[in-house]
């Protein structure tokens, strides 16, 4: 099935119980955002397809971060002083998905208003720009089937309920971050995100995520789970930035840490999560040295990845793969996750404990 109509196959599931590919500072995208102070776009740009581009390749659940720039209010991606506006409109934006929702009546699409202030009024632009598609039905979205939810309206627009007025008849829902209770009007999200370039400590973070929302949430389907697949960037003068974390090959190498791009590297973490990572008996942890100028500073007890207590894994995989640079393979990778019959089954694509010497991660980092 073609991946602008792939949700057509799961009218009967629940949306708590599917697995969405997502895309993390969705609006940032190269060729359509200012240069930084440096005159760069390595540590602001965030993706290389428009956000009709990222919907048509299968992504389903976006994160878009808004501000006024230039009496407009557009995407943004400012954090950490690196800086960068998008040139084009959020009013076209959900104009644009809104078209895309109208002509696929089966797909789900979400956009989380994130990192937004109430002041830029984005909800009544919302209401303006994309009502015709807006989903305007009430209650904890999580627990509906998704052709309940396409029969009220196909595109979701979620908005932090601290900073605006819920009103999901008009197609403004919350957003929270789960904690004990879930969103009664609305999505909650729940996921361990930790700034860090290094892609050891990202699959240690989402492995985390795995474990705290299955063994403490009771892997409920009344929220998301949503793993943060993005390393972050802290230097804004490096040439390489972004981009460089999502795309740059990685190893795989036994007895060798992890290191390399998320891209390269998705379907290892997949695997891991699917209980086919090392065997129980692993050490969780390792000590390291830290050293200045060759001289021993101090001991490190550093996590190496997190293992469940279970002899087989059978802990739910992420509702949201939240990544830079999305594109279809990736997405595919995500989208074949709601295929049952594979929950257990290593993916053909898996890179296998390969002898691939790719460079470890060796830049500073930039989320957001």
């Amino acid at each position: 099935m073609p991946l602008t109509d792939w949700m057509k196959a799961y009218g009967s599931r629940t949306l708590g119980e599917m697995h969405l590919p997502g895309s993390h500072d969705a609006g940032t995208s190269k060729g359509y955002i200012d240069l930084t102070k440096a005159g760069t776009v390595s540590n602001s740009a965030t993706q290389d397809k428009t956000i009709p581009e990222q919907i048509n390749a299968g992504t389903r659940f976006f994160d878009l971060r808004l501000a006024e720039h230039k009496k407009r209010i557009v995407a943004h991606h400012t954090t950490g002083g690196q800086g960068a506006y998008s040139n084009v409109g959020v009013d076209q934006v959900l104009s644009d998905a809104a078209d895309f929702c109208e002509h696929h009546r089966d797909e789900v699409v979400i956009f989380r208003i994130s990192h937004t202030s109430g002041s830029t009024k984005a909800d009544d632009i919302a209401i303006a720009s994309a009502k015709k598609a807006l989903h305007t039905g009430t209650g904890n979205l999580c627990l509906k089937k998704l052709s309940d939810i396409v029969r009220d309206g196909n595109l979701v627009l979620i908005f932090d309920d601290q900073k605006f007025t819920i009103d999901q008849k008009k197609g403004i829902h919350g957003y929270s971050k789960y904690t004990a209770t879930p969103n009664a009007a609305g999505i909650a999200t729940c996921g361990c995100y930790s700034q860090t370039h290094k892609l050891e400590d990202v699959i240690c973070n989402g492995l985390k995520g795995q474990y705290e929302h299955n063994m403490s949430h009771g892997a409920n389907h009344d929220h998301l789970w949503q793993l943060y697949w993005q390393k972050t960037y802290v230097n804004p003068a490096s040439g390489t930035g972004i981009e460089r974390g999502a795309k740059k090959a990685a190893q795989f190498k036994k007895g060798v840490k992890t290191s390399g791009g998320t891209h390269a590297a998705t379907g290892y973490m997949i695997s891991l999560m699917k209980g086919l990572g090392n065997p129980l008996g692993t050490p969780n942890y390792e000590v390291q040295s830290e050293k200045k100028k060759g001289v021993v500073k101090k001991k490190v007890v550093r996590q190496k990845v997190m293992y469940s207590t279970r002899a087989f894994r059978d802990f739910a995989l992420p509702n949201i793969i939240s990544y830079d640079f999305v594109n279809e393979d990736i997405n595919k990778l995500i989208i074949r996750m709601n295929d049952k019959s594979l929950q257990k089954v290593r993916d053909d694509n898996l890179p296998d404990d390969s002898d691939d010497d790719s460079d470890s991660d060796s830049d500073s980092d930039s989320e957001s």
